[in-house]
C-alpha cells in the first residue's frame, strides 16, 4: 500500500469530533456554559469607552480611579477582546428616508454626508464594533453558579464605579458571542431605537 493510501485509510479511521467537543461545551443555561471538561464559564460584557477622546490628565485620573477600584481584585479572569461586523443597512435606509422628507437645504446636506459615510465604511468593510467580554470560571460543584453571580455583580460594580456600562450575559447573549466566535461574518440583529431621535443643527 502507497503512503498517499495510508494516509486516506487513516483520514477515515479518525474518529469524528463534533463543534462541541472542539469549543469544549457541553450546555448553555441561564447565565452560564458548562464545559465537557467540568467547568462552569459566566461572562460580563463591558461596553468600551473611548479614551481617546480624554484630555492626557482626564486619561491619567482615569487610570487611577480604574487601579483603585480593582486593586482588590486577586481572582483570575479572562478578557476576551472581538470586533463584529455590524449591519449598516438599516441606518442607510433611514437616511434615505429621512433625505426624501427633508426640505431644510442644511440638514439634506449633513443627512447626505453620514448616509454617504455609512455606504464607504460598508463597501471597505470598516462596519465594526469592538466589544470586550470579562470572563470568569471555576469548577461545577454544588454552589459555583451562586459564586460566579456573585464576583459578577461585584465586578459589575467596580466597573460601574469607574464610570463603565456592563451587562451580564444570559444564555441568549451567550450563544450569540459564541456563534461569533464560530462564525465572524455574522453580523447581529441591531437596536436601533436611537435612529428616531431628531436630527439637531446648531
Amino acid at each position: 500500500m502507497g503512503g498517499f493510501d495510508k494516509l486516506i485509510k487513516a483520514f477515515k479511521n479518525k474518529p469524528t469530533m463534533t463543534a462541541n467537543r472542539f469549543l469544549n461545551i457541553k450546555d448553555i443555561q441561564g447565565n452560564f456554559l458548562y464545559t465537557i471538561d467540568g467547568k462552569v464559564l459566566a461572562y460580563l460584557k463591558i461596553y468600551p469607552k473611548n479614551c481617546k477622546l480624554m484630555s492626557k490628565e482626564e486619561q491619567k485620573n482615569h487610570a487611577q480611579i480604574l487601579t483603585r477600584n480593582f486593586a482588590s481584585e486577586l481572582k483570575p479572569f479572562k478578557l476576551y477582546f472581538t470586533n463584529r461586523p455590524v449591519n449598516l443597512q438599516r441606518n442607510q435606509d433611514y437616511q434615505a428616508e429621512l433625505m426624501d422628507k427633508e426640505k431644510n437645504a442644511l440638514k439634506f446636506s449633513l443627512q447626505g454626508k453620514r448616509s454617504r459615510s455609512f455606504g464607504n465604511l460598508s463597501v471597505r468593510g470598516k462596519a465594526l464594533e469592538s466589544e470586550i467580554y470579562l470572563i470568569v470560571w471555576g469548577e461545577n460543584t454544588e454552589y459555583i453558579e451562586q459564586e460566579l453571580i456573585k464576583r459578577l455583580n461585584d465586578l459589575k460594580m467596580k466597573f460601574t464605579n469607574s464610570g463603565y456600562r456592563t451587562e451580564i450575559l444570559e444564555e441568549r447573549l451567550i450563544i450569540q458571542l459564541v456563534n461569533s466566535y464560530t462564525n465572524p461574518d455574522v453580523a447581529y440583529i441591531e437596536n436601533q431605537d436611537y435612529l428616531e431621535s431628531p436630527l439637531t443643527v446648531i
